[in-house]
């Protein structure tokens, strides 16, 4: 595999041509389909990066593809805006979590086998991205999702303690999701999307799925506001779309907290939801009290800790005061052995990466998140967004604040990937030929309402749009 990589790489090298995604005319379609070897390559990595096989100290087979496939990857993220930097500063977050480890070691201990496997997370994540941009270039974007998806659900282990309380929540609805919406992309039809992301929806509501109801929910309303009625009140500006996306997701939130606390979705979960909600004013918040140790540790340490620290007793009475003040009794074994038992757990990406590596780790995840909104917003605003795209990144997204990275970092490498906008002008294209732009991108606003095709009154007309998987 390596010598292929070198092969491949070489050509690119020798041709100074873009991985077939190069200087384009928008109004051609590509020439050539990339050779079947690079798509079965692409294919298999993804698989793999999303099944999640573990090797010792944290390493995952997907992580060793990825650095093995450097070659092919490397010159591709420079074409996509934001990534360079994203990568760099990846990296040296990286570096600084150690760093900080040896720093903060004098009146700390630390556990060198959580510091090895927290570092290989991060950079084995960067790495993961890389292959995902690449992968954009050999495969369309439902297939990329499509194949990661598989890796999902292949990589559903029914022996974990959470999956045989609620198989569909913590086994399955992510994979299927993916899934699901990957293949409704395929269609090449609106209204196959949105009947697919209701039926999921639907599964969420009765299967005790909260967040995962909320952010198909908000998927819902994404999809159908790329309408041309609806998107001719913006004229395909990024900056009212973002604004819009904002006040959509206040109003999906208000509306889905009233509908878990009326018993739409069930019992148990209208109970759990309004202890929550009496303990400290909203669902979010009550179900998500880590946030309150993590803005006060913050506050307390704000370099962070560094690659597996454990936290001393100050550190923990700080967090506990901080999850008081929300209302949330800290007292408890979640707090003293999952949060903070032997090492630091504050259960969101920005939290974790705070602690592990402090500044540059803060600094990481706004780019990410630039990246994520920025994407998201320009893919509304010229109404090409799927409902897979739009899911994923709403996804990862919420998991910036409230999900551990360890289990945030599959979605988040795969809508990093898939949403990062070409940073060419008009004539560069992406994901096998799909356009990254309209080709009224260069208009103004005015022009660009009427001159446009969106998404849902787009059909596959021209034989290449036809040709494509």
């Amino acid at each position: 595999m390596t010598s292929l990589s070198g092969t491949v790489a070489r050509k690119w090298a020798t041709t100074d041509e873009r991985p077939t995604t190069a200087d384009e005319s928008l109004d051609e379609a590509p020439t050539q389909s990339p050779p079947l070897y690079s798509r079965g390559i692409a294919a298999v990595a993804l698989i793999l990066l999303a099944m999640r096989i573990t090797l010792p100290q944290g390493v995952e087979v997907g992580f060793v593809v990825a650095a093995l496939l450097t070659p092919l990857w490397l010159r591709t993220v420079r074409y996509y805006r934001f990534m360079p930097l994203l990568l760099i500063v990846g990296t040296l977050a990286a570096g600084a979590g150690i760093w900080l480890q040896i720093a903060n070691r004098g009146d700390h201990a630390v556990d060198s086998g959580i510091a090895t496997s927290t570092t290989v997370l991060l950079i084995g994540a960067l790495l993961s991205i890389g292959l995902v941009l690449w992968a954009r270039t050999v495969l369309s974007l439902p297939m990329v999702a499509l194949f990661f998806g598989v890796g999902l659900l292949l990589g559903v282990d029914p022996s974990a303690a959470q999956f045989a309380t609620n198989p569909y929540k913590f086994g399955f609805a992510l994979p299927l999701a993916v899934i699901g919406l990957a293949v409704a992309k395929l269609s090449r039809r609106w209204w196959v999307e949105l009947l697919v992301v209701l039926v999921l929806t639907g599964l969420a509501a009765t299967n005790d799925a909260r967040s995962i109801f909320g952010l198909l929910l908000l998927a819902v309303v994404l999809l159908v506001a790329q309408i041309p009625f609806f998107r001719a009140g913006h004229g395909g500006s990024a900056f009212l779309v973002s604004l819009g996306v904002v006040v959509v997701g206040v109003v999906v939130y208000i509306a889905g907290q009233a509908l878990v606390l009326s018993g739409v979705l069930g019992e148990s979960t209208t109970r759990r939801s309004l202890a929550q909600y009496d303990a400290s004013g909203s669902v979010l918040l009550g179900g998500r009290p880590e946030l309150g140790a993590t803005l006060a540790l913050m506050t307390h340490s704000p370099w962070g800790f560094g690659a597996g620290i454990a936290p001393n007793p100050s550190d923990i009475r700080v967090a506990q005061q901080g999850m008081s003040a929300i209302g949330y009794d800290p007292n408890n074994g979640y707090v003293t052995r999952f949060m903070f038992g032997g090492h630091i757990e504050l259960h969101s990406v920005f939290g974790d990466l705070w602690a592990q590596t402090g500044v540059l780790g803060l600094a990481l995840v706004a780019i990410a998140a630039l990246v994520l909104v920025y994407g998201i917003t320009r893919n509304i605003a010229d109404g090409t967004a799927a409902a897979v795209l739009l899911y994923v990144v709403a996804n990862s997204l919420f998991d910036l604040f409230f999900s551990p990275f360890y289990s945030a970092q599959q979605l988040f490498m795969l809508a990093l990937g898939l949403v990062a906008v070409p940073v060419a002008r008009g004539a560069f294209r992406t994901d096998r030929g799909q356009r990254a732009y309209s080709r009224t991108s260069s208009m103004g606003p005015s022009k660009r309402a009427f001159a446009r095709k969106p998404a849902f009154s787009r059909a596959a007309s021209s034989k290449a749009a036809d040709s494509r998987a």
